[in-house]
């Protein structure tokens, strides 16, 4: 239902989420030897990413062949990008080179990642291709728990543009949906041990504090959707890290939004199972409002340039006494529509 969302206009987002060693990356990316095109393709055991990036070019293919029948003139147009968050530093991964980028807002982007790679891409290949090159680049570390542990967020994004064109009027949808692998909470006695300790140690605090971050962030807007009628809005502390920052719209905002709970089935990691369903937990009562991201161009610019023309015109012969100001013609047609006694109903023929 995200990915289908995100075609007819709405933004949308599925994270995974729960301790390291839990299989986040295994649900979103699928095994390591799925990690080539070929497999990506046609693997049965491929992850999320995978067959989401597969179902939407595919449901765009079939539009396009609808498109064709009704002649509507529709139009896709999909670029990708892809970004880790290590250690509160962010990365392009399609770009190594490009590190410790810039989180900035704008009122007509929203919040955005300055200088990030974005490619456009016309198919699912070139879409696993893109992230083929993403995965490769990416943090990853053995560890106590995992010998292929994510140590860093990663962010996958496809951004999504329609167009179609009906009776001169050009209607442009624009839809983001990202696909997020969280990196797992940890102990610090699952570090790896020898040199790399000390790295491990530090990647961990950087993990645990980020991950500490999205939680107080959860807790806050489940307590705001809970809130009684009239009751203070409570702050919302989305800057308190940079990956609750780059995703405010994907929690509680304007996003169709889909949290995967990652739990492990030994009784050794009890505790760190309870607090995931605790968080999955809060996170349902989370209420996200997404609207369709649609702009309208071509003859309405023309009728809403008349209709202002009209209006002026209006307001000039009701200055010069020969007509009502649209103001008193606005309220007498409320009062007409109203049902107000006795009020009069003026036809022109």
């Amino acid at each position: 239902p995200v990915a289908e969302a995100c075609l007819n206009g709405f933004n949308g987002s599925i994270y995974v989420y729960g301790q390291t060693g839990a299989g986040k990356t295994y649900t979103m990316q699928g095994p390591i030897s799925t990690s080539s095109v070929v497999a990506m393709t046609s693997d049965d055991r491929r992850g999320l990413m995978c067959r989401v990036i597969d179902m939407t070019f595919g449901d765009i293919a079939r539009r396009r062949v609808e498109s064709e029948r009704i002649g509507d003139g529709a139009s896709y147009l999909c670029r990708c990008s892809y970004l880790e968050i290590y250690r509160e530093s962010v990365t392009d991964l399609l770009d190594p080179s490009q590190n410790n980028l810039q989180i900035r807002e704008d009122i007509k982007r929203g919040v955005y990642v300055d200088h990030l790679t974005e490619q456009t891409v016309w198919s699912a290949t070139d879409a696993f291709h893109v992230l083929r090159k993403g995965l490769h680049a990416r943090h990853i570390a053995a560890t106590q728990m995992n010998d292929h542990s994510s140590r860093s967020h990663a962010v996958f994004t496809l951004t999504i543009e329609s167009k179609e064109t009906r009776d001169g009027v050009t209607s442009t949808r624009t839809a983001r949906l990202h696909l997020v692998d969280l990196a797992g909470s940890e102990r610090q006695d699952a570090m790896a041990p020898a040199g790399s300790a000390d790295t491990r140690v530090k990647e961990a605090g950087a993990i645990n504090k980020s991950l500490s971050a999205l939680t107080n962030v959860i807790m806050s807007l489940s307590r705001h959707s809970q809130r009684a009628p009239g009751s203070k809005r409570p702050f919302i502390h989305f800057r308190d890290s940079k990956l609750t920052f780059l995703l405010r719209d994907s929690l509680g905002g304007n996003s169709k939004t889909t949290i995967v709970a990652n739990v492990s089935p030994s009784a050794m990691n009890f505790g760190e199972t309870l607090s995931t369903c605790k968080f999955a937990a809060r996170a349902k009562c989370i209420q996200c409002v997404a609207v369709r991201n649609e702009e309208y161009s071509g003859a309405v610019e023309a009728l809403q340039t008349e209709v202002k023309a009209l209006k002026q015109q209006l307001n000039l012969l009701g200055t010069r006494g020969l007509l009502p100001t649209v103001e008193s013609t606005a309220s007498l047609v409320a009062d007409v529509e109203g049902g107000a006694p006795g009020a009069p109903v003026f036809l022109r023929s």
